[in-house]
């Protein structure tokens, strides 16, 4: 599947003996997330999704909604049957369907009933906004 560069050391092998075993430990968890987010890769999902150790097949559903010419139109029956192509793909080759991000005004539960089973989210923005919460009930 191709090389992994060392990108640096970073300070999360101190907890191994030697920097030889954080790598291996790194290349056994490594997790393969190809990107679906044109016709080139709907055209191809099956060969995509049986490439050995692809583990997920994740949407970039803005990219994907451009791509097949309805930006933006989550709900278009054209980006929804390229979804149920993407959640069929993932389930015939025993690999996760993803979404990157819940679009807006979307119910999550919509993606997991069509077969989505992980989704990244704005955990940044989350993160500083319960900060700010909780950093506004203290007296300065």
């Amino acid at each position: 599947l191709g090389n992994r560069s060392n990108a640096g050391v970073r300070g999360e092998w101190g907890e191994f003996n030697t920097y030889r075993d954080y790598m291996d430990a790194v290349n056994n968890e490594l997790v393969i997330v190809p990107m679906i987010e044109t016709n080139e890769a709907l055209e191809n999902l099956d060969a995509i999704a049986s490439v050995p150790g692809v583990d997920v097949l994740l949407v970039g559903p803005s990219d994907l909604s451009i791509e097949l010419g309805v930006p933006l139109d989550y709900r278009c029956d054209h980006y929804q049957r390229a979804l149920d192509k993407i959640a069929a793909a993932a389930a015939k080759h025993g690999v996760v369907a993803a979404m990157y991000f819940i679009p807006p005004g979307m119910d999550p539960n919509f993606y997991v009933e069509k077969g989505f089973k992980f989704f990244t989210m704005p955990w940044g923005p989350w993160a500083t906004a319960g900060i700010q919460n909780g950093l506004s009930g203290i007296k300065r």
